[in-house]
This record gives structure tokens, sequence and C-alpha cells, in this order.
């Protein structure tokens, strides 16, 4: 019984641990969308291909870093996950 506790105990601070960096990518994520994205085009623009996948947030993303988007490699991860995990029409992207 006591090892059931203890396995019980060690995966839920576990999972725990994964939430709490899955929140902060979403975090980091949507502040970069919504901070250097915006400086050159309107979210809107961003709002309008909510539907592609992460392969191409990632071009995209890559793309605006050669046009010289300051922004570093943990922020271009979190922004394309952000993104590629967004429905179309999603908030704040696209208010």
């Amino acid at each position: 019984m006591r090892y059931h506790i203890a396995a019980f105990a060690i995966a839920a601070l576990l999972m725990g641990s994964v939430l709490a960096a899955c929140g902060q990518d979403v975090a980091q994520g949507e502040k970069v969308a919504t901070g250097p994205c915006v400086q050159c085009h309107s979210n809107l623009v961003t709002c309008s291909n909510l539907d592609k996948d992460a392969s191409y947030w990632e071009n995209t993303v890559n793309r605006m870093v050669s046009k010289g988007m300051d922004i570093s490699d943990q922020e271009q991860e979190a922004v394309v996950e952000y993104l590629s995990g967004l429905e179309p029409g999603s908030s704040p992207i696209c208010d």
C-alpha cells in the first residue's frame, strides 16, 4: 500500500512539473505572438493563419527571424507551439 501511495505522489509531482512547464511555454508563446510578432504586421495576419500546423509556423518564425525579429531560440519554440495549438478565431490573437 505504501508503494502505491509513494508512486502516486511521485506521479503527481511529475505531472505538476509538466503542466507548469507547458503553462510557461503558452505564456511565453502568447507574449511573443502579441509582442514582437505585431511590431511589423497586424495580429490579423497571424489570426488568418491559425489553421496551420507546427511546420508552417516554424517556417514562418524562421523567416521572420531572418528578417530581423529578435527572439531567442526558446521563444521561437514557444511561439511555434503556441500558434500551432490555437483554433481559428482564438483570443487574444484574433481580437
